[in-house]
């Protein structure tokens, strides 16, 4: 129990310890409806847990609530992800400016079923935005300067303000993009590097910010899709002392790196790399044999690469992924083509490693396969991010128990195998009896702690293959399995109400807690809306009977 509560408090953290602001709506018959709003956002708007269940028009002022709605038609019509800019006043009545990023997740039939916000607040990059402005009309009086250097000079140069984005760019940078000044001019400089090098980019700009500045290599996009490496470097523009912005110098690397193409060719048992790589560099032949282990294993895997070329390839792949593993390869010597995949990679002190794999086949002037580069990238936080994102969208963050997506998707399952092959289900609907005096008496933290606690005792009440879900605020609900006669399911309402009925102590404070339970089962004529509206109805009858009977 105590493992179980220490569980739910990291997952909780997980979630609510994000700075931005997180909601997940969900979309049923046009209307969209508060599902999640994490502490973030309750902390810097007007919203609090009351919004769970509601409408924009029902928690938020008219106008706001129009153009927030807006925004998540666009998602709906386009079934994309939608980012936008917007400005609020928060709690405390300061002017506040935002970006907001809209994805929309789907259902097994395409439908768009939900859509995650998240609200990163922009507002010092906003105030330091507009705060440059007079900087650059100052360093535009000050280009004549270094008109030569800048116009003349034999590499593209490009000037960037403090957030990357393209300022200007000499007559080279414009060549070696093939885009005209118009077209380069506020766009992102990441936008021309290829996606695999962004990551590398971005870290040496929040450097060259932090005053470090060092040269690398990244290959760029041309506007005709071709791709060529440039050798880079970042270079602060100062006003006062004070940086204001970048000169991005780019190295046309094309002729050196046809050089090394050729003295690949002709050694076999080449260097790609340099020395101090971030990424993973293995090169293995037909007979895997290796050619070439990069420095970087063991500051990612832990083993150094004479260790490792000691032992068996592939040694340390997870067992599970071996099998792809091989596939993948094998596909890409016959095919020829680059492969991509993500495989565990065990660390040298036995924990692993969600790690992405690009591997190139190469090829002697036969046409013979002669050996495999791969590019090994620790992806290990971004899966885990992702893990961590497609729990939230099937999960209540507070107690851990599917939520109402999940149940229903379980539901609409059962209801099938019902009308198909007559297997029989029940479905128990609760609520915590009085559960807004607690919160009113106790406060919101005993409320949650109410919430959590109830939910074990539900979750401890049913059987293993039965299915306990939160839907939101202080409502329960249960579907049973393979119940065979309404007898059945009281058999399992009385086990819950016994549960219930054990002491609740909440941080010294000793409750009573009850619910009321309503229960239905299917007919020939169910469907989900019906079972629900059933369910829900014989749970009223009960709470009305008791206010009868006191």
């Amino acid at each position: 129990m105590i493992q179980d509560a220490a569980q739910l408090s990291l997952e909780k953290a997980l979630m609510d310890g994000v700075q931005e602001m997180v909601f997940v709506v969900r979309v049923d018959d046009g209307k969209m409806i508060y599902e999640f709003v994490n502490q973030s956002a309750m902390k810097k708007t007007e919203l609090d847990e009351s919004a769970v269940g509601k409408s924009f028009h029902e928690t938020q002022a008219e106008d706001l609530a129009d153009r927030v709605r807006s925004q998540y038609l666009k998602v709906l019509e386009s079934g994309r992800q939608v980012i936008y800019e917007d400005s609020y006043v928060d709690p405390e009545g300061n002017f506040r400016y935002s970006k907001t990023r809209l994805t929309p997740m789907f259902d097994e039939e395409g439908t768009c079923s939900h859509i995650v916000s998240v609200v990163q607040d922009i507002t010092n990059e906003v105030l330091a935005k507009q705060e440059s402005v007079e900087a650059w009309k100052r360093l535009e009086e000050s280009r004549s300067y270094y008109h030569s250097l800048f116009e003349h000079n034999a590499d593209a140069i490009l000037t960037l303000d403090l957030k990357g984005h393209i300022k200007g760019a000499n007559p080279v940078g414009q060549m070696l993009s093939q885009l005209t000044m118009e077209e380069l001019h506020g766009r992102r400089v990441l936008d021309f590097v290829v996606p695999e090098d962004r990551r590398r980019t971005l870290k040496n700009f929040r450097k060259a910010k932090n005053g470090i500045y060092t040269n690398f290599r990244v290959t760029i996009n041309q506007k005709d899709n071709n791709r060529l490496g440039a050798l880079v470097k970042f270079i602060p523009i100062k006003i006062q002392e004070v940086t204001a912005g970048f000169y991005v110098i780019l190295k046309d690397m094309r002729e050196l790196d046809q050089m090394v193409e050729l003295y690949m060719e002709s050694e076999k048992n080449f260097r790609i790399i340099a020395q101090n790589a971030n990424d993973v560099i293995i090169l293995i032949n037909h007979r895997k044999e290796y050619l070439y282990i990069s420095p970087s294993l063991e500051d990612i895997f832990g083993y150094s690469p004479e260790e490792y070329e000691k032992k068996e390839p592939f040694h340390n792949v997870h067992p599970e992924d071996l099998e792809k593993l091989y596939g993948t390869l094998s596909a890409s010597i016959k095919n020829g083509e680059i492969c991509k995949m993500r495989v565990r990679v065990g660390h040298s002190d036995g924990h692993w490693i969600w790690s992405e794999l690009h591997g190139t086949p190469v090829y002697e002037d036969d046409g013979n396969y002669s050996h495999m580069v791969m590019i090994v990238r620790d992806v290990s936080i971004q899966k885990d991010y992702e893990t961590k994102l497609e729990f939230y969208a099937y999960h209540d963050p507070l107690t851990a128990l599917p939520n109402r997506r999940y149940f229903q998707e379980a539901l609409e399952k059962a209801l099938s195998d019902y009308h198909r092959k007559g297997d029989n289900f029940a479905v128990l609907l609760l609520d915590i009896d009085k559960f807004k005096g607690i919160n009113d008496k106790w406060g919101h933290e005993t409320g949650d702690a109410v919430i959590q606690e109830f939910g074990k005792r539900l979750k401890g009440g049913i059987y293993k293959d039965d299915l306990a879900a939160r839907l939101g605020g202080d409502e329960f609900i249960v579907l049973l399995n393979g119940i065979d006669s309404a007898e059945s399911a009281l058999h399992v309402m009385n086990k819950i109400r016994h549960s219930m009925m054990r002491e609740w102590e909440m941080d010294e404070i000793i409750l009573s807690v009850s619910t009321s339970i309503g229960m239905t089962m299917p007919n020939e004529h169910s469907t989900l809306s019906s079972i629900l509206k059933e369910a829900d109805k014989a749970m009223y009858e009960e709470k009305n009977l008791k206010k009868t009977t006191f």
